[in-house]
């Protein structure tokens, strides 16, 4: 048996793309005042849920037609097949953990490695990684 510890979790992941499930703790800084942040496209994982549980601030989510904050102490569970977005709507930073699938790890471990990918090709990084980019 192989026992991970990251101490702090703050943009690192606990787990891998060979488990069954990675967290990961992230932070997405505050927008300027006045303006209205966006981050994540629109997408709709396959074949894995996701599930965030908010640790400071706030994050505002969309999935269909539906918009809402989930606050500090909030968790939020989206399972597969949901199309659906999330971003920082506030001037404060917030804090969250990501409950996330091997699929999904794998997938932001492309898109931030060093080797990321052009606009032009994240629809199909993407698609390899069993998500349909919706935007």
């Amino acid at each position: 048996m192989t026992e991970t510890v990251q101490d702090p979790l703050l943009h690192r992941a606990l787990g891998t793309p060979q488990h069954s499930f990675v967290i990961e703790e992230n932070e997405w800084p505050g927008n300027p005042a006045g303006t209205l942040g966006r981050g994540i496209p629109l997408h709709r994982h396959r074949i894995e849920d996701e599930a965030w549980y908010i640790l400071k601030g706030t994050l505002r989510f969309q999935y269909g037609q539906r918009e809402f904050n989930a606050r500090a102490g909030s968790g939020v569970f989206l399972p597969r097949g949901t199309a659906h977005t999330f971003w920082n709507p506030s001037v404060e930073p917030a804090r969250y953990l990501l409950v996330m699938g091997p699929k999904t790890a794998a997938l932001l471990e492309a898109l931030h490695g060093p080797n990321r990918p052009t606009s032009s090709g994240l629809k199909a990084l993407y698609a390899s990684f069993d998500v349909d980019l919706l935007e």
